[in-house]
């Protein structure tokens, strides 16, 4: 008996000892190093682990976050940060920044705008927050807000790699009407990628506003070359020859080769069939003009030019309906007027020709006296 306890006790000194439980500092320093190797998932799942041992262990909430955000996971980003955000972590600012991503992300722009704010706010030096700032008011369509935001950025980043960054900026610039500033931001936009087409193609529109016309060209093509489908592109040529040159056949082989690719484009239609009505190809000029008028029944100069069409079609009925429709809108507009007075006179509509003439007299316009020399 003695010798068994002897025994027993012997066994039990040499029993190796129960592993020890991996601490939430332990998962944590796992998680951490996966994340620097973007091993995003097996980075997530340590996290996991160190908040489910120590639920208020902030930095872990914050990295577990970060990695949501990283794989898109923009729900159960908000869930980890928000609870980091209860637990008052030590970088509010970052945490702050992080949530007014993933809620940026999921397009909820007012709270990312809240959060992001509070961000600044607190780190007035956070060049990350006011870039994202001003992505919010990109999206919200709202240009000055997102280009000043974009400025306090690059005045605290002056080495910025971000292509899409600049193509932002010069978005906001040339709806601001900074067309000059729009080309540095749009030429640093294509020097970091030369692979964006619609980075070309609003360099081109910068040019074409400043009536750089060779260099408007030159850039709608490189953006037509990498995508050959790019109608703003090619309608943007067509503007180039059409406002810029005068030169309407160009303008006009560009505005075909457009309409061919968007149907939505009543300006590209209605300088379409205004080409072909200059070069008296006036029935192929009302199919484009009747194409403008479907995307806008308020089309006036649409209406005006397609009502002209017939008129020298000899189809006076159909352009009166035009110019009729012009003069009960506009009591003050002279060119319908005009012309549905030659169309009264050649139907021999005295009195209706008389009318026109009279309210376009009262409207003391030139067209006025043209039209008395068919009065009877």
């Amino acid at each position: 008996m003695k010798i068994t306890i002897i025994m027993l006790g012997l066994l039990l000194f040499e029993a190796p000892e129960a592993p020890a439980q991996t601490t939430a500092k332990e998962w944590f320093d796992k998680g951490k190093s996966f994340q620097d190797s973007k091993k995003y998932t097996e980075a997530e799942s340590a996290y996991k682990k160190a908040v489910l041992l120590k639920p208020d262990y902030t930095e872990a909430l914050h990295e577990l976050g970060w990695c949501y955000n990283e794989q898109a996971m923009y729900n159960e980003a908000l869930d980890a940060l928000k609870k980091e955000e209860k637990n008052s972590p030590k970088d509010k600012a970052q945490n702050y920044f992080e949530i007014g991503y993933s809620y940026k992300m999921l397009t909820e722009y007012d709270e990312a705008l809240s959060y992001l704010t509070k961000a600044t706010s607190l780190d007035p030096n956070y060049g990350l927050a006011y870039k994202e700032i001003g992505n919010c008011y990109f999206s919200k369509k709202e240009y000055q807000k997102a280009l000043d935001n974009y400025n306090k950025y690059r005045d605290l980043k002056p080495e910025i790699n971000d292509s899409k960054f600049y193509y932002n900026k010069g978005w906001c610039e040339n709806e601001l009407g900074l067309f000059s500033d729009a080309t540095m931001s749009l030429r640093k936009s294509t020097d970091l990628d030369n692979t964006n087409s619609i980075a070309y193609s609003e360099l081109g529109y910068a040019y074409y506003k400043l009536k750089f016309n060779d260099e408007a060209i030159s850039n709608y093509q490189k953006a037509i070359a990498l995508n050959k489908a790019d109608h703003a592109s090619i309608l943007g040529i067509a503007d180039t020859y059409y406002d810029n040159l005068k030169n309407y056949d160009s303008a006009m082989a560009y505005y075909e080769r457009g309409v061919r690719l968007t149907q939505k484009n009543k300006g590209a239609y209605y300088r379409l069939g205004w080409c072909y009505n200059d070069k008296e190809r006036f029935k192929d000029a009302v199919f484009p003009l009747q194409q403008a008028l479907l995307l806008d029944p308020e089309y006036a100069k649409a209406r005006t030019d397609l009502g002209y069409s017939y008129y020298k079609l000899k189809d006076y009925d159909n352009a009166l309906s035009q110019f009729r429709n012009i003069m009960e809108k506009d009591s003050k507009d002279e060119l319908s007027r005009y012309y549905a007075g030659f169309c009264y006179y050649l139907k021999g509509d005295q009195p209706a020709l008389q009318k026109v003439y009279n309210e376009l007299k009262e409207l003391g316009s030139k067209y006025a006296e043209t039209l008395s020399k068919y009065i009877k």
